[in-house]
Protein backbone atom coordinates (compact mmCIF):
# COMPACT_ATOMS: atom_id res chain seq x y z
CA UNK A 1 0.00 0.00 0.00
CA UNK A 2 1.33 3.43 -0.89
CA UNK A 3 2.23 5.83 1.92
CA UNK A 4 -0.07 8.82 2.27
CA UNK A 5 1.05 12.12 3.73
CA UNK A 6 -1.21 14.11 6.05
CA UNK A 7 0.34 17.54 6.60
CA UNK A 8 -2.57 19.48 8.09
CA UNK A 9 -1.64 21.95 10.86
CA UNK A 10 -2.77 20.87 14.34
CA UNK A 11 -4.32 17.67 12.93
CA UNK A 12 -4.80 14.67 15.20
CA UNK A 13 -3.81 12.43 12.26
CA UNK A 14 -0.90 14.41 10.75
CA UNK A 15 2.22 12.40 9.93
CA UNK A 16 4.32 15.06 8.20
CA UNK A 17 5.14 18.74 8.46
CA UNK A 18 5.42 19.07 4.70
CA UNK A 19 3.79 17.73 1.57
CA UNK A 20 5.58 15.89 -1.20
CA UNK A 21 4.98 18.90 -3.49
CA UNK A 22 6.74 21.19 -0.98
CA UNK A 23 9.68 18.81 -0.71
CA UNK A 24 9.97 18.51 -4.49
CA UNK A 25 9.92 22.31 -4.81
CA UNK A 26 12.67 22.60 -2.18
CA UNK A 27 14.90 20.12 -4.01
CA UNK A 28 14.55 22.17 -7.20
CA UNK A 29 16.62 24.83 -5.40
CA UNK A 30 19.56 22.74 -4.15
CA UNK A 31 22.77 21.90 -6.03
CA UNK A 32 22.29 18.12 -5.87
CA UNK A 33 18.70 17.01 -6.32
CA UNK A 34 19.47 13.74 -8.14
CA UNK A 35 19.44 11.69 -4.93
CA UNK A 36 15.88 12.91 -4.31
CA UNK A 37 14.58 13.04 -7.87
CA UNK A 38 15.59 9.41 -8.50
CA UNK A 39 13.16 8.10 -5.84
CA UNK A 40 9.54 7.16 -6.49
CA UNK A 41 6.77 9.23 -4.94
CA UNK A 42 6.04 6.38 -2.52
CA UNK A 43 9.70 6.23 -1.43
CA UNK A 44 9.69 10.01 -0.96
CA UNK A 45 6.45 9.92 1.06
CA UNK A 46 7.79 7.16 3.29
CA UNK A 47 11.02 9.09 3.80
CA UNK A 48 9.13 12.29 4.67
CA UNK A 49 6.98 10.42 7.21
CA UNK A 50 10.06 8.76 8.74
CA UNK A 51 11.93 12.06 8.86
CA UNK A 52 9.00 13.71 10.62
CA UNK A 53 8.94 10.90 13.16
CA UNK A 54 12.66 11.41 13.86
CA UNK A 55 12.18 15.16 14.24
CA UNK A 56 9.29 14.54 16.62
CA UNK A 57 11.62 12.58 18.91
CA UNK A 58 13.34 15.87 19.82
CA UNK A 59 12.29 18.29 22.56
CA UNK A 60 11.42 21.79 21.45
CA UNK A 61 10.89 25.15 23.11
CA UNK A 62 7.34 26.43 23.43
CA UNK A 63 4.11 24.48 23.60
CA UNK A 64 1.94 22.58 21.17
CA UNK A 65 -0.83 24.78 19.83
CA UNK A 66 -3.45 22.10 20.34
CA UNK A 67 -3.26 19.29 22.87
CA UNK A 68 -4.87 16.92 20.34
CA UNK A 69 -2.40 17.55 17.51
CA UNK A 70 -0.43 14.46 16.53
CA UNK A 71 2.89 16.23 15.89
CA UNK A 72 5.02 18.56 17.99
CA UNK A 73 4.63 21.46 15.53
CA UNK A 74 3.07 23.99 15.26
CA UNK A 75 4.10 25.49 18.62
CA UNK A 76 3.71 28.79 20.45
CA UNK A 77 5.13 30.72 23.45
CA UNK A 78 8.71 31.05 22.22
CA UNK A 79 10.67 33.00 19.64
CA UNK A 80 13.78 32.50 17.54
CA UNK A 81 15.67 35.49 16.16
CA UNK A 82 12.88 37.81 17.27
CA UNK A 83 10.19 35.83 15.43
CA UNK A 84 7.50 34.32 17.65
CA UNK A 85 6.31 30.78 17.07
CA UNK A 86 2.82 30.84 15.54
CA UNK A 87 0.08 28.26 15.36
CA UNK A 88 -0.48 29.16 11.71
CA UNK A 89 2.77 27.74 10.30
CA UNK A 90 5.70 25.38 10.66
CA UNK A 91 9.02 27.29 10.72
CA UNK A 92 11.02 27.12 7.50
CA UNK A 93 14.02 25.52 9.26
CA UNK A 94 11.85 22.68 10.62
CA UNK A 95 10.50 21.93 7.15
CA UNK A 96 13.93 22.15 5.54
CA UNK A 97 15.32 19.80 8.18
CA UNK A 98 12.53 17.36 7.31
CA UNK A 99 13.30 17.57 3.57
CA UNK A 100 17.03 17.05 4.08
CA UNK A 101 16.57 14.24 6.58
CA UNK A 102 14.01 12.60 4.27
CA UNK A 103 16.54 12.61 1.43
CA UNK A 104 19.12 10.96 3.71
CA UNK A 105 16.59 8.31 4.81
CA UNK A 106 15.41 7.69 1.24
CA UNK A 107 19.00 6.88 0.29
CA UNK A 108 19.89 4.99 3.48
CA UNK A 109 16.82 3.57 5.27
CA UNK A 110 19.04 2.14 8.05
CA UNK A 111 20.62 5.52 8.81
CA UNK A 112 19.15 5.81 12.32
CA UNK A 113 19.37 2.14 13.31
CA UNK A 114 23.13 1.82 13.88
CA UNK A 115 24.09 1.71 17.57
CA UNK A 116 21.29 0.45 19.76
CA UNK A 117 23.11 1.17 23.02
CA UNK A 118 25.45 -1.82 23.21
CA UNK A 119 28.35 -0.87 20.95
CA UNK A 120 31.45 0.80 22.32
CA UNK A 121 31.17 -0.55 25.88
CA UNK A 122 34.49 -2.03 27.04
CA UNK A 123 34.63 -4.56 29.87
CA UNK A 124 38.43 -4.79 29.86
CA UNK A 125 41.02 -2.22 28.79
CA UNK A 126 44.77 -2.94 28.69
CA UNK A 127 47.55 -0.47 27.98
CA UNK A 128 51.02 -1.90 28.42
CA UNK A 129 51.26 -3.32 31.94
CA UNK A 130 48.18 -1.43 33.11
CA UNK A 131 44.86 -3.23 32.88
CA UNK A 132 41.38 -2.19 34.00
CA UNK A 133 38.48 -4.62 34.16
CA UNK A 134 35.02 -3.33 34.97
CA UNK A 135 32.42 -5.39 36.79
CA UNK A 136 29.62 -6.49 34.48
CA UNK A 137 27.03 -4.71 36.63
CA UNK A 138 28.87 -1.37 36.29
CA UNK A 139 28.87 -1.30 32.48
CA UNK A 140 26.60 1.41 31.14
CA UNK A 141 24.92 1.11 27.79
CA UNK A 142 26.51 2.88 24.88
CA UNK A 143 25.02 6.04 23.44
CA UNK A 144 21.97 5.30 21.30
CA UNK A 145 21.98 6.97 17.89
CA UNK A 146 20.88 10.57 18.09
CA UNK A 147 19.90 12.51 15.01
CA UNK A 148 22.55 15.18 15.70
CA UNK A 149 25.28 12.57 16.18
CA UNK A 150 24.43 10.86 12.90
CA UNK A 151 23.82 14.09 10.93
CA UNK A 152 25.56 16.91 12.83
CA UNK A 153 24.74 19.47 10.12
CA UNK A 154 21.05 19.19 11.08
CA UNK A 155 21.88 21.06 14.28
CA UNK A 156 22.35 24.20 12.16
CA UNK A 157 18.70 23.95 11.13
CA UNK A 158 17.22 22.79 14.44
CA UNK A 159 19.51 23.98 17.22
CA UNK A 160 17.66 27.23 17.99
CA UNK A 161 14.37 25.33 18.30
CA UNK A 162 15.54 22.43 20.48
CA UNK A 163 15.66 22.33 24.27
CA UNK A 164 18.27 19.59 24.29
CA UNK A 165 19.03 16.01 23.50
CA UNK A 166 21.80 13.48 23.84
CA UNK A 167 25.11 13.19 22.15
CA UNK A 168 28.00 15.47 21.44
CA UNK A 169 26.31 18.67 20.32
CA UNK A 170 26.08 21.76 22.45
CA UNK A 171 22.87 22.98 24.04
CA UNK A 172 22.23 26.64 24.85
CA UNK A 173 21.39 27.23 28.52
CA UNK A 174 19.02 30.07 29.39
CA UNK A 175 18.90 31.36 32.95
CA UNK A 176 16.14 33.42 34.33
Amino acid sequence: MAATITATLESATANSYATLAEANTFFETVPDSATWDSKTDDQKNRALISACSELDSLNYYGYRCNEDQALKWPRNNHEVDGVSFACTLIPRNIKEAQYLLARELANDPTLMTGNKGTAGVAKKIKLGDMEIENAEASLATGTVNNIFDVLPWLHQKLGAYCIGGSGSYQVRVIRG
